[in-house]
């Protein structure tokens, strides 16, 4: 595997997390936090999947109507917010399973302190 792939490997991973990180954490946000997340993971999303997919071209168009969902949405309804979240987390881990073969894999249990 090339550097490119490593470095490409280790971004979408990192998306994957950040994902994962705002649906657990959305209802301890304020309003203003709520909106800077919605904006920034709708935006980053945007930036970070490919343009073009070629093995999950529908999964990469799912993706798309559920970002656009992220980014419209009212941050004052947290539940539609961390429903999209938990939902784009999923796609997008589907996703990458197809295109790239990262391992598709559950999240782990975490610790009170985890987050």
């Amino acid at each position: 595997m090339s550097a490119i792939d490593l470095n490409r490997r280790y971004d979408l991973g990192q998306l994957v997390r950040e994902l994962r990180l705002a649906a657990r954490t959305i209802r301890s946000q304020t309003l203003q936090e709520r909106c800077a997340i919605r904006d920034e993971l709708a935006e980053s999303l945007r930036e970070r999947l490919e343009p073009h997919a070629v093995q999950d071209a529908l999964g990469l168009e799912a993706l798309g109507v559920w970002t656009d969902s992220l980014r419209d949405a009212d941050a004052g309804d947290v539940d539609l917010l961390q429903e999209l979240l938990y939902g784009i987390d999923t796609l997008v881990r589907v996703h990458l399973w197809r295109e790239t073969g990262m391992p598709l894999e559950p999240p782990e249990p975490r610790g009170p302190t985890d987050l």
